[in-house]
């Protein structure tokens, strides 16, 4: 008995300890916060390796994130508002391409003012992201977001095919240097063509125009200083698509805008084939990253794009972004901040991976650098990288300030450049037409 006894009391204590520890556990899920971040990146691109240093670092604070990744296109982002707006578990989400989005967001009370954080935190975030960034994340003089990330835009090049042909990379050029570059990294004919330039028109226009005028003109570049009316005829915009339109049409150096929209051509299946050997943006950098599904073996380096002429100020046109939000709608709003605090001015360094800069002059930016090159240092020029794309010392960076009718002016400037793409205007005309249309929209 007294055997029966004791084996009883075994069991007894047994399932007190087990019913103790399950109880434990329930109390201390219970505690546990747990927050959902949306953003528009795929998790292998660095969103993960945010989630999983986050995790480990909040862990005894009892704040967990998970993340859900939308497609940032007009699709994806009216899912992300669609979800705002039902007040369902979103806590903190990115914006991109610039202020446009957060305001409108902001406005209709998708975005939490932060003020009160920032104050709480003795916070100052022009000392973080810089006076520039901020400025350009206000939205009627509050911040519902803070910049995360800085994109210098440069020209990516093939440096092998460079090398092949004897062309030193360019540290600066000009059009007309440009150009004859281009010309002479052209060869073959037909499918097996290989051009020197590719400017995937299909993407817009508008973009090309922001890229290579502000390099001369600075990033308010569409506007007259006077603030009343555009410049879109300005002598530098003709000779940017005069440029452009004789490296597709007179040259033969890039394929046509016909061409590029009729067959598709994407900067990926141009550049990472090797069919084209300079591109006219950086943003497909994660994808030169991306061996399994871009496999190649040729060194890409980055290089400021060209000047309409020497002399005068030169700008690098820089864009500041992934523009991180809560919901204000968040049942959980302080671990929010936790989490949105700790990204914007640490987190964000393991986006690196993927291609995306850090803002904030608290990261370490060796860290950064390493992230960056990690398994493919040996395709991507490190020194160009850095002076191009990483570091921002000593440039004299430059973004859009005045955005007055810019949906409607970016619309025309579309219309009539395409217009002199495919041979129905000139440069000159197709920009004074497009000046004299956008400027009636300034007079409404």
């Amino acid at each position: 008995m007294k055997k029966y006894a004791a084996l009883t009391m075994i069991v007894l204590l047994a399932g007190s300890l087990t019913f103790a520890q399950a109880t434990g556990e329930a109390n201390r899920a219970k505690e546990e916060t747990v927050l959902h971040l949306w953003m528009g990146i795929p998790a292998e691109n660095g969103p993960q390796d945010v989630i999983d240093a986050f995790n480990r670092e909040f862990k005894e604070k009892g704040i967990r994130i998970e993340y859900e990744r939308y497609v940032n296109n007009d699709q994806g982002n009216l899912k992300l508002e669609t979800n705002l707006l039902s007040g369902s578990e979103i806590d903190v989400y990115a914006s991109y391409g610039g202020l446009t989005r957060v305001a409108k967001r902001a406005e209709a009370k998708m975005a939490l003012d932060l003020t009160s954080y920032l104050k709480r935190d003795n916070m100052t975030p022009e000392s973080i992201f810089g006076e520039t960034a901020i400025a350009l994340s206000r939205v009627n003089g509050l911040l519902y977001s803070l910049p995360t990330t800085l994109t210098k835009t440069s020209f990516l090049i093939n440096k092998t095919m460079f090398d092949e042909a004897g062309i030193p990379v360019p540290d600066s050029w000009t059009y007309d240097e440009f150009r004859a570059i281009a010309k002479k990294l052209t060869k073959g004919e037909g499918l097996d063509k290989v051009y020197g330039m590719f400017w995937n028109s299909t993407q817009n226009f508008y973009e090309m125009q922001a890229r290579l005028s502000s390099r001369t003109l600075g990033g308010d570049w569409m506007y007259d200083p006077n603030g009343k009316e555009t410049q879109l005829n300005h002598p530098v915009l003709v000779q940017t698509l005069e440029l452009i339109n004789n490296t597709m049409n007179v040259d033969g150096s890039a394929p046509s805008h016909v061409d590029t929209v009729t067959q598709k051509l994407t900067m990926e299946n141009m550049f990472l084939s090797g069919r084209a050997a300079i591109v006219v943006d950086n943003f497909i950098i994660r994808s030169v990253k991306d061996l399994q599904q871009y496999p190649h073996d040729f060194v890409t380096a980055f290089v400021p794009q060209p000047v309409a002429y020497k002399g005068g100020d030169i700008y690098t046109w820089a864009q500041y972004g992934d523009q991180l939000s809560i919901n204000p709608k968040s049942k959980n709003k302080d671990a929010a901040w936790e989490f949105l605090k700790w990204y914007a001015t640490n987190g964000v360094q393991y986006m690196a991976i993927g291609g995306r800069i850090g803002l904030a002059n608290t990261l370490d930016k060796d860290s950064v650098v390493g992230r960056f090159f990690k398994g493919v240092d040996q395709i991507i020029d490190i020194e160009s990288a850095k002076k191009h794309f990483i570091y921002n010392k000593g440039d004299n960076l430059t973004s859009t300030t005045i955005f007055t009718k810019a949906p409607e002016i970016q619309k025309v400037m579309n219309e009539e450049c395409e217009a002199v793409m495919t041979g129905r205007k000139s440069a000159q005309q197709g920009l004074d037409d497009a000046k004299a249309r956008a400027d009636e929209f300034l007079k409404k």
